[in-house]
């Protein structure tokens, strides 16, 4: 796999190259969209997972378990009037912006970099890499989902 660059390095560059920019106003509907889909992947996940271990189809987990993350800090970002279109640049921000979340920059770098590298380079998933990384989709899925009903709460 890639090796993980520095988080600041990162983010300085998602700032210099445009990868970050402000909106005029939060987006609160299209955030709690974000939540919604989230939350209807989490269930359908709870029901299909264990089949997919079964299967042992690791790499479909891991790929369905990032897009949920990915949409959760999208929906927060938008309540924050930021956006990116680059999922590093999205992490980078909340890594740097709100340590206070203790998003450890090397976990979330990597669930990235390893759902790239099964959809663009066709690399699967081990059992014991999905069983390493289960409880941090958890934790970091649970934390997100609190962030952003917190922020759309306070929008309302």
């Amino acid at each position: 796999m890639t090796t993980i660059k520095a988080l600041d390095e990162i983010y300085d560059s998602c700032v210099a190259d445009g990868f970050l920019y402000n909106m005029k106003e939060a987006d609160p509907e299209r955030a709690r969209t974000f939540l919604e889909n989230a939350e209807q992947d989490i269930a359908t996940l709870k029901e299909t997972t264990p089949i997919m271990e079964k299967m042992r189809n690791y790499s479909l987990i891991w790929s369905s378990r990032y897009e949920i993350i990915r949409q959760l800090i999208d929906g927060i970002l938008l309540m924050e009037k930021i956006k990116s279109d680059n999922h590093q640049c999205l992490f980078a921000y909340i890594c740097m912006k709100h340590k206070e979340w203790y998003i450890d920059w090397e976990t979330i770098e990597t669930m990235r970099l390893l759902r790239n590298a099964v959809h663009y380079e066709g690399r699967a998933v081990s059992a014991e890499i999905w069983k390493e990384y289960k409880l941090k989709f958890d934790v970091y899925t649970q934390g997100f989902i609190r962030i952003l009903k917190d922020k759309l709460k306070k929008s309302q």
